[in-house]
């Protein structure tokens, strides 16, 4: 099976920045949610979204604070915002540092037309405004003329200043965990059992990386469980991976929730894919030849191994080294998830691991030749290849 391409990174880009913001940061913004305060996760959110600079209005909180590398300013509520906005040549995005919101619905109101001030519809507080008036929105209040703006249909947009507003933000960003690539299984299944590993963890404190090593050691562990050969430790084998399938979902979960993705953990997350799938299809081989040394379990052992190889090179050269074909792209989502551990567990169930061999065979030479061939006449996608 193909390896899965890294978590997506933020890449930094040297265009100017869109706008400037504004986080109003009220006692209710220094409430947790997720991991962080709700006050971090707005500043690292409006920084994402292209902010070149952000003023922050009202009382810092006692502690540690994190903030993007761009210049933070903090002035009190009553404080004159203007000599910070003086001369700013960019719009202005405000917000109530209590709301949930998305980099994409926040650049997307940002450019939004007409030009003039606008603001976002429903209860949460977003607004674009000019330089002047800031010092009545920073007083609480609203900016004569201003326009409602309709958020886009997939905007994450929500008040969490109140305990109903708090529950409903805290749905709906377990609710956008997923990926455009997670197949059926993975969303009705898989998404289900690792957010709620996701919302156990986030207390902790545990890293991306450190959950990554630990699906790693998992995966590996099922390898080492089929080289043994028992048909028992190989039922046991099947549900241990399907448990780092869980486990490797909450990597990207967390760090996607607490704004931690590293080229590091990417790099890490791919070379430990590579792993387990080398030593899990080479523990079943291994382990149905010892069972059965005269079976094509044997002979079927290093043809495995080298389909394999040959299909992380395909998908290395063809999706992570440079942007893929719709074709590609399209032909890698259909077999990058790991939906086959369900395949896996049905067939040890079965005692079928040696026809779970030919489709892993066949699949896995299939998959890289397509791949390579799609790549003919490349007419590349935008965009990079997303991870999970």
């Amino acid at each position: 099976m193909p390896p899965r391409p890294p978590r997506p990174v933020l890449e930094p880009t040297a265009a100017p920045a869109a706008f400037d913001a504004v986080l109003l940061a009220g006692p209710p913004a220094h409430q947790p949610l997720a991991g962080m305060r709700l006050l971090e996760r707005a500043l690292l959110t409006m920084a994402r979204a292209g902010a070149g600079r952000v003023l922050c209005v009202g009382t810092p909180p006692a502690g540690h604070l994190r903030t993007p590398d761009v210049p933070v300013t903090w002035i009190g509520r009553d404080g004159d915002p203007a000599a910070w906005a003086n001369g700013c040549p960019r719009p202005i995005v405000a917000a109530d540092a209590a709301t949930v919101f998305d980099p994409a619905t926040v650049a997307a109101l940002a450019a939004a037309a007409p030009p003039g001030p606008l603001r976002a519809t429903g209860e949460a507080r977003l607004w674009r405004c000019d330089p002047a008036a800031l010092p009545a929105l920073a007083a609480g209040g609203d900016v004569a003329g201003t326009a409602l703006w309709t958020p886009p249909r997939a905007a994450l947009l929500v008040r969490a200043d109140t305990p109903g507003g708090y529950a409903r933000a805290e749905r709906a960003l377990y609710a956008n965990l997923g990926r455009a690539g997670d197949g059926w299984l993975t969303r009705v299944v898989d998404r289900r059992l690792s957010r709620l590993l996701t919302r156990a963890l986030l207390p902790t404190g545990v890293s991306p990386n450190q959950i990554t090593a630990a699906a790693i050691l998992l995966g590996l562990a099922a390898g080492a469980l089929f080289a043994t050969g028992s048909p028992a430790l190989a039922t046991v084998a099947a549900c241990v991976f399907f448990a780092s399938t869980i486990v490797d979902g909450c990597d990207g979960e967390i760090a996607r929730l607490t704004f931690r993705e590293s080229r590091l953990g990417a790099r890490f997350d791919l070379v430990g894919d590579n792993l387990v799938h080398l030593v899990l299809f080479g523990g079943i081989a291994w382990g149905l030849a010892r069972r059965a040394p005269e079976g094509s379990a044997a002979l079927l052992g290093v043809p495995l191994m080298v389909g394999v190889l040959l299909a992380m090179a395909a998908v290395y050269a063809c999706i992570v080294r440079r942007p893929p074909t719709t074709a590609q792209r399209t032909l890698y989502e259909s077999f990058a998830s790991r939906e086959f551990a369900y395949l896996l567990l049905a067939m040890t169930l079965a005692g079928a691991l040696e026809w779970f061999l030919w489709i892993a065979v066949t699949g896995t030479y299939a998959f890289a030749a397509s791949l390579c061939a799609l790549g003919l006449g490349r007419r590349p996608v935008a965009s990079r290849a997303a991870g999970r």
